[in-house]
């Protein structure tokens, strides 16, 4: 097989295109996200588009440059609007098929015939540094594959731009396709690149972030959305040890709803759903960023409070069942008048574990729930030097 520019051609059009069905078969697994579907749509159109204009360029027919720099023009800009559905943002399809549409169009009109190319590959490279723009302002959310993404993007639209001025200044003919050995004639090359590449990184992405969003489920209690059991003894376990190293006090509180059993039997799991729902939103008001909160099952939850001694937890805790008690008078049309209890440990500097911390702070919170409930107890914790701790009532 001879390398000229049709062959060439020929085979960015095939690479294109099947860039597009490995991106086609991805969505076809993956329904929830059309990012994939629009871009292999994309693809498949700037294949079309490749093809046409090395038809165009073979059989001098007027009619199929005009075609290719048409649909040239409209892969990039649904590249545009697939870059801005991957992070679940509107784009409009109007706008996407805007750019066809003035290539198209200039193509009719005497003045700007002679400029439709240049046109075609100008709005094509605005198109994807808009697609670039895009992906890089989604960059908060942590995905390896979105930066060379935002990369390959970039330089085809950097190409693109520079064809754009080749064409526009006469050093690439308006009316010839670039020689494979120009400058502007390393498009050839670098559409393969962009497109073998953008598919890759594309499936990449998407599957890291269903691995991120299954991580992620793995740690969440799906009824409050704060940790779970796991979770929160990781987190608490990170934040001990980061205590221990620097020396710094760190501070445990469990917590129990008062009856909850009865709310449960008297109004319904629903009722106890809301409840549980309404414990947490008053925990979170009331704690730090860096407080690690999470449900340790069913109605008992657990934080770990880093650079707090027991003065400053117990109170904090007291604040969250005064806080609760009064969000949790009424359930709907139900008088509720749920409370909740805690228990308060702490360790100076590393002395004692997570697992001995949620003991002692176990032991406080049912001494509470024994004295009638809707307090927070301190934990009678032994010292280093072996003695105890007072136990105080804060209310």
């Amino acid at each position: 097989m001879q390398f000229d520019l049709p062959t060439m051609m020929t085979m960015e059009s095939f690479v294109t295109a099947c860039a597009g069905g490995v991106l086609l078969v991805a969505w076809l697994q993956a329904r929830k996200t059309p990012a994939l579907a629009l871009w292999a749509l994309a693809d498949f159109v700037v294949a079309a588009g490749i093809l046409s204009l090395m038809l165009g360029s073979a059989l001098r027919e007027p009619v199929w440059p005009i075609l290719g720099g048409g649909l040239v023009a409209l892969g990039p800009g649904l590249m545009w609007k697939a870059a801005r559905a991957i992070d679940a943002k509107r784009a409009s399809l109007s706008l996407a098929l805007l750019g066809s549409a003035v290539v198209g169009l200039a193509n009719f009109v005497p003045g700007t015939r002679g400029f439709a190319w240049s046109m075609s590959l100008a709005i094509s490279a605005v198109y994807l540094f808009a697609a670039a723009t895009a992906l890089w302002l989604g960059r908060k959310e942590r995905l390896a594959a979105r930066w060379p993404l935002i990369a390959l993007t970039a330089a085809h639209a950097a190409v693109l731009s520079i064809g754009a001025y080749s064409t526009l200044v006469g050093s690439t003919s308006r009316d010839e396709l670039a020689p494979l050995m120009s400058l502007f004639g390393l498009i050839h090359f670098e559409t393969i690149i962009f497109a073998i590449g953008t598919a890759v990184c594309m499936v990449a992405l998407v599957k890291e972030r269903n691995e991120a969003a299954s991580r992620m489920a793995a740690n969440i209690d799906p009824l409050t959305g704060i940790a779970n059991r796991a979770a929160f003894i990781d987190a608490a376990e990170r934040i001990l040890e980061r205590c221990r190293r620097d020396s710094a006090p760190v501070s445990v509180m469990m917590f129990d709803l008062d009856r909850f059993k009865a709310v449960n039997d008297t109004y319904g799991h629903a009722v106890g759903d809301t409840v549980i729902r309404r414990f947490c939103a008053s925990a979170a008001a009331a704690l730090r960023p860096n407080d690690a909160f999470g449900r340790l099952g069913g109605d008992e939850f657990a934080v770990a409070m880093p650079g707090s001694g027991v003065e400053a937890a117990a109170v904090r805790a007291e604040r969250i069942c005064a806080s609760f008690a009064e969000d949790c008078h009424f359930v709907g049309d139900h008088r509720v008048n749920a409370t909740a209890s805690g228990g308060v440990s702490a360790s100076g500097d590393g002395e004692h574990g997570l697992s001995a911390l949620l003991e002692y702070s176990d032991i406080a919170l049912y001494r509470a729930k024994a004295e009638g409930g809707n307090h927070v107890k301190r934990a009678n914790q032994p010292r280093p030097e072996g003695g105890v701790s007072n136990v105080y009532r804060v209310a």
